[in-house]
């Protein structure tokens, strides 16, 4: 049986974007900022409004 992932949760303060990252296991800040930066590599993904929230699940 297979556990429901573990959400992870970062702010960016500067651009006021909050990232939940759901993942396997609970993720350190460097796993979290990881995860961002492969979710921003994908040009469609980098320019996030103001205020917004963003799901991230991850692969790993």
């Amino acid at each position: 049986m297979e556990k429901p992932p573990v959400r992870n949760v970062i702010r960016d303060t500067r651009k006021n974007v909050k990232y939940v990252i759901y993942a396997n296991k609970e993720l350190t800040r460097e796993g979290m900022l990881k995860e961002i930066r492969k979710f921003n590599s994908v040009s469609y993904n980098i320019r996030q409004k103001p205020g917004t929230t963003v799901e991230i699940i991850s692969e790993d």
